[in-house]
């Protein structure tokens, strides 16, 4: 159920994403909208229903849903908007630096707040690469897990995690270029990653070797 929930964030990131660029590119709204409705409810149901591997009582687990329910995505629209403003045609060189730097700075907020009480997010400008570090327990207690005994990331369905982080450096390549990766940092080393993903490609997965 953990893994249901956090694939339901994974895919609640894609759709906001989704959302900005057909509201910028004046598509009609109705699907993305719908697809967000559903990712809400499936990250409220999950929440509700976690016990996961690890067995706590139902209060714990209905906090823990309550604070991982992402913002709006009108704000997350709304704040790419903002960032779109700044990129002009003829800016100058630093201007564009300027404002991509503006448009990291929004997907890193807008990523920070969905991940609220999975995990910590973190953006390495040098590295171009976005860094999820887990700091749920039950998160990062099977994690630890499947590390231990990496036979059993396939039987937990971690190959649904590596779709959706494809998908997801997918869509920071359309919304801010080629190069940006997204990593998911390891609970027993926080500069190790387990997996990492970059323009819509795995270029490393711990479970895999």
């Amino acid at each position: 159920m953990l893994f249901l929930f956090i694939m339901a964030i994974f895919a609640l990131v894609l759709s906001i994403l989704r959302l900005t660029m057909v509201i910028q590119n004046g598509e009609r709204l109705t699907s993305p909208i719908l697809f967000i409705i559903v990712c809400l409810a499936l990250i409220i149901y999950s929440g509700l229903n976690l016990p996961f591997w690890n067995h706590s009582d139902r209060q714990a687990q209905t906090s823990s849903a309550t604070q991982t329910t992402p913002k709006s995505s009108k704000d997350f629209a709304k704040s790419f908007n903002n960032a779109n403003n700044n990129a002009f045609p003829d800016a100058t060189t630093k201007q564009k630096k300027a404002a991509q730097s503006v448009k990291e700075n929004s997907i890193l907020d807008s990523l920070k707040k969905n991940y609220t009480g999975t995990g910590s997010v973190s953006f390495g400008k040098s590295q171009k690469t976005y860094y999820v570090h887990p700091t749920n327990s039950k998160f990062v207690s099977s994690l630890k897990s499947l590390i231990k005994t990496p036979a059993n990331a396939k039987q937990a369905n971690f190959d649904q995690v590596v779709t959706n982080f494809k998908k997801l450096s997918l869509s920071l390549k359309k919304n801010l270029g080629s190069g940006y990766s997204v990593s998911l940092m390891s609970p027993n080393d926080a500069s190790k990653p387990i997996l990492t993903a970059k323009d819509g490609q795995i270029t490393y997965n711990y479970f895999a070797q």
